[in-house]
């Protein structure tokens, strides 16, 4: 009996060691992913009395789940993604790790490590007055000098040696970009679960000159220019119908056909939203449309969403849109289309000259006619852009909804 004691005790202590040991510190914690070419990405995190973890992109809050353990390490996962962190604690202020995306056929692993920083912010950064302005708006082009070439507006702000900012680019912006300023170099960085972006660059003259990675997949040059001057295509021009009958049949969650037009839609104002639960721009909009829902389907305002997923199979697709619709209460339907490609959306659409980006918006009056198609979706993270573009569509949904 004495040895079986002692065993369920050596058992207890084990099991009370292992949930110490992973309980971390509260408060601020400085910490980097290991990108290709000895580029890291800087970011920093909170963890609070009930250890939950808060990554911060410059206003920007992304909370993850719960701890789960994971043989002998700690797994937590993205909220709105199906990524997650996988670490080992050596104590409560020191972990080592990986970030993992397993949709990615390559890549998936990204080495990550942390350590703890204190329990006040100031602890994370100190910033300091710099003689490098960046702040104002910039005219950016991506891939330069290539046929890839590409067009983007840099909206970059700064405080002492704080940046903050983003890039609105044609098909949508690279969210709540931050980083810093010093001895005219340039540092900008997004990660929340879907994104890993870096960017660099030196300021020469007025020119920024400098590189985008994009995990540990993809690089590129990119250079900027001062010029409060320099817009991007207008949005609503970049799809457009080549016949005039907007049709497309695609399957329910429930695994029944869907085909547009139908009898429940017949005199109402529809928004047909393309998206990918996999998209960070496509849950912006879906945040802003959950907002337009609410607010006007009792008026007549249907919204329907169709979603290209990662997963080949449908029973994998239904998976992420139901995460999706049940984690941002998402009231109105959301359709399973096909594989997350421009390529099988732009097919299902053959009525539009292409499906350029996730997310893609037809609008559509009570007789049936499509009023405005726009491509792409500029976020919270573009302040005035973003909040100029509610006012703009509210104002397009009551007059549609008047008609």
């Amino acid at each position: 009996m004495k040895r079986s004691y002692l065993v369920i005790l050596f058992f207890t202590i084990s099991i009370f060691t292992t949930i110490q040991a992973q309980r971390l510190d509260e408060g601020y914690w400085k910490s980097q992913l290991k990108l290709q070419n000895n580029y890291s990405l800087d970011f920093h995190f909170s963890i609070d009395e009930h250890q939950q973890m808060i990554i911060y992109n410059d206003t920007e809050e992304v909370e993850l789940n719960a701890f789960e353990k994971s043989d002998d390490s700690i797994k937590v996962y993205f909220t709105n993604f199906p990524t997650y962190l996988i670490f080992k604690a050596s104590s409560s202020k020191s972990l080592k790790g990986y970030f993992v995306n397993p949709d990615r056929k390559g890549f998936k692993r990204i080495e990550f490590e942390a350590d703890f920083a204190g329990k006040k912010l100031n602890q994370v950064f100190d910033y300091k007055k710099t003689s490098t302005d960046i702040a104002g708006k910039w005219e950016v082009y991506f891939n330069p000098n290539t046929k890839h070439e590409h067009p983007a507006i840099g909206l970059f702000k700064q405080q002492k040696s704080k940046a903050s900012g983003t890039f609105l680019t044609e098909t949508g912006d690279y969210r709540f970009l931050s980083g810093n300023v010093k001895n005219n170099k340039l540092v900008l960085s997004c990660f929340d679960g879907a994104h890993v972006f870096l960017f660099s660059a030196t300021l020469e003259n007025d020119t920024l000159k400098g590189k985008f990675l994009s995990g540990i997949h993809y690089q590129t040059n990119w250079y900027g220019i001062r010029n409060e001057n320099f817009e991007l295509k207008d949005p609503d021009s970049l799809t457009y119908l080549v016949n005039d009958e907007f049709k497309f049949n695609v399957e329910t969650v429930e695994n029944e056909v869907y085909n547009y037009p139908n009898d429940d839609l017949k005199n109402k104002v529809v928004i047909i939203q393309i998206i990918g639960t996999w998209c960070p721009n496509c849950l912006d909009e879906t945040r802003f449309y959950k907002e337009l829902y609410e607010e006007y389907n009792e008026k007549g305002l249907e919204i329907v969403g169709v979603a290209y997923e990662v997963p080949k199979t449908f029973e994998g697709k239904v998976d992420r849109i139901n995460r999706f619709t049940k984690n941002k209460e998402i009231e109105y339907p959301i359709l399973v289309g096909g594989y997350a490609s421009k390529k099988e959306s732009s097919e299902d659409f053959g009525m539009l000259n292409e499906i350029s980006s996730f997310p893609t918006s037809v609008f559509i009056n009570k007789d049936g006619k499509v009023v405005k198609i726009h491509t792409g979706f500029n976020g919270p993270g573009t302040g005035k852009i973003y909040e100029d573009y509610k006012i703009k569509t509210k104002a397009l949904v009551e007059r549609l909804l008047n008609e």
